[in-house]
């Protein structure tokens, strides 16, 4: 449809549209930009005029649903201004091919970006885990940039030396952060040759020009309003464009750069319109197309990429492959705010935070609880409140694993559990978590569910007794914390278990050395705490006498046994004496020291 418009005059497409008295377009066609000038008594431009009507009229109709297998979920797709949600249809069953817009290697990662990857990283395993889709995902690493090239001449270094030490550094951050590795990761400067000839095929499409520069630009004006199709506020008065870019030699201010001509002292690479390097927006373009061709299921990245990057990745596809579709669906992750800065996290504006920076304050699993309980899309404020919000999710559902794990061994007692109430919870919280997660990834309603289940059993288990003899339900608990376990491992967040699936040799020797020591420690407090057996003959003492001499003389010996188990709380290993005769052993999650 878009397409036949393309081929008309604006005025025969809008002329019903106009004002009968003014002659301007008016609130009689529900356009807030046209509503807006003929308010003010301002005639819009002609091209401003072109870019509401056709960003609004197509506000429902530049997308057009995929055909192929439906996944069961819906989504919010930004490529629909109207955010109403729509059906995940993939090209192939059960395979999901993804690009993301990777790093710009040339400083450290901060948690803003660090939550825009855990946020989708959550997302892939929601895909594979819960819906039984292969994601095969590439991620693509910008090495070579206007800022590499100025902290590399800043640092004396060459641009390749700086780029691998923080893609190396970035690589580790992710590790740390248990976000999973793309299928493929893809650098721009080993791509330089397929993007020359992505270039090429756009300017013989008629959609770009060379410069005499050198320069090579993409022609907007001739894509024509099928530009745009993620505009944002800010298209109107924002440069499509990186910065720097000559203005001079653009054939329209809003045309942006696929080739830099090479400035003096800059690396260059050999191109048919002269010597320079990739603008910023092609390469990701040239990247994804290499590995998935013509079309692609799912585009992510944060919500600032929407534009200009995104908008003119999609055009220089289109334009590319003369396609009215490239990427399926765009999805867009929320901005992470610092408490009281109303800016987003930013290296420019140095309001950042690394990685490594957070990860020695908390641990891998507290910051993705910190994200889990936001939904994906939604902007995140990072400060003390929401990480101890997320520090205690991460106690009660430690506590919970381990209580139940001592509670299925025998090793804590408690008052009968309720099993009829526990199973019928279980089986809701089963449907309700899978429904949320189809409803856009909602982990904010997932986990209040998840959290809701764990907060009954713990409920449950905390009713301590003495009384060994009353009815006990081991596999209402066990199962319980199964799936609680399977959840939270399917989301990433991985509690250190003694029996995790997969332990190594050396874990499970760990494991059976630490249930040796505990239960010697266990044998020794007890004997310790028990003053019947003592050997103290004395007739002259009462009994309550006998047993404060007694208590006087083992003190050395219960000390020993609160020192071995402070040391072990200081390598990471809870030991907790739930009763006289029984002792339990954890692993505790410790933030990295490490820098």
């Amino acid at each position: 449809m878009l397409q036949t418009f393309r081929c008309q005059p604006i005025s025969s497409i809008v002329s019903r549209s106009l004002h009968p008295k003014c002659s301007r377009f008016c609130s009689k066609h529900p356009r807030t930009f046209l509503q807006e000038t003929c308010r003010k008594g301002q005639v819009p431009t002609t091209s401003a005029i072109a870019r509401s009507f056709f960003r609004n009229f197509s506000s429902a109709t530049n997308w057009e649903e995929p055909s192929g297998y439906d996944t069961g979920i819906r989504v919010t797709n930004s490529l629909r201004k109207d955010r109403v949600k729509v059906p995940l249809i993939l090209s192939n069953k059960n395979v999901a091919t993804w690009y993301a817009c990777g790093p710009t290697v040339y400083d450290s990662a901060h948690i803003g970006h660090a939550s825009s990857y855990v946020r989708f990283d959550i997302i892939r395993r929601i895909l594979s885990e819960f819906f039984s889709i292969d994601v095969v995902q590439v991620m693509g690493i910008t090495d070579i940039d206007d800022k590499i090239i100025k902290r590399s001449q800043e640092s004396d270094i060459s641009f390749s030396q700086l780029t691998k030490v923080y893609q190396d550094e970035f690589y580790q951050d992710m590790d740390n952060l248990n976000v999973l590795p793309a299928t493929l990761y893809t650098n721009v400067t080993d791509h330089v040759p397929q993007i020359i000839a992505f270039i090429q095929q756009i300017i013989n499409n008629g959609y770009a020009y060379a410069a005499p520069s050198g320069s090579v630009y993409f022609d907007v004006q001739a894509f024509g309003p099928q530009y745009g199709k993620l505009s944002t506020d800010n298209m109107d008065t924002g440069e499509a464009g990186e910065p720097n870019e000559n203005l001079s030699e653009k054939r329209n201010a809003r045309d942006f750069a696929l080739w830099k001509a090479a400035k003096p002292n800059e690396p260059w690479w050999t191109s048919p319109w002269g010597n320079g390097r990739p603008g910023w927006h092609i390469e990701c373009s040239a990247m994804a197309s290499g590995i998935f061709g013509r079309s692609l299921d799912i585009h992510t990245g944060g919500k600032d990429l929407a534009f200009p990057h995104h908008t003119n990745e999609i055009a220089q596809c289109e334009g590319c492959f003369r396609s009215d579709q490239w990427a399926n669906y765009f999805l867009h992750s929320g901005h992470l705010f610092l408490k009281h800065d109303v800016n987003k996290m930013s290296k420019s504006l140095q309001n950042v935070i690394s990685i490594r920076e957070v990860l020695q304050k908390y641990t891998a699993n507290q910051f993705r609880l910190f994200c889990l309980v936001t939904k994906y899309n939604n902007d995140i404020e990072y400060g003390d409140e929401t990480m101890q919000n997320a520090i205690s999710l991460a106690n009660q559902l430690s506590s919970f694993l381990s209580d139940s794990d001592a509670y299925v061994k025998g090793q804590l007692m408690c008052q009968p559990i309720d099993e009829a109430a526990l199973m019928q919870r279980l089986s809701e919280v089963r449907d309700q978590f899978i429904t949320a997660l189809a409803d856009d990834f909602n982990t904010h309603k997932a986990m209040e569910g998840l959290m809701d289940l764990v907060q009954l059993g713990n409920k449950q288990l905390q009713n301590t007794s003495k009384d060994t003899s009353g009815a006990r339900s081991p596999g209402v608990i066990a199962a319980i914390s199964t799936y609680i376990n399977h959840v939270l491992n399917s989301l990433g967040v991985q509690f250190t278990q003694r029996n995790s699936p997969g332990s190594t040799a050396s874990t499970r020797t760990l494991t059976s050395v630490l249930d040796a020591s505990v239960e010697f420690r266990n044998s020794v407090r007890q004997w310790a705490l028990d003053s019947s057996n003592s050997m103290t003959q004395n007739d002259e003492l009462t009994s309550k006498e006998k047993k404060k001499l007694v208590m006087q003389e083992r003190a050395p010996v219960l000390i020993a046994c609160d020192q071995f188990r402070d040391g072990l709380a200081d390598s990471g290993i809870q030991i907790k004496d739930r009763s006289i005769e029984h002792g339990t052993w954890e692993f505790v999650e410790k933030p990295s020291k490490t820098t």
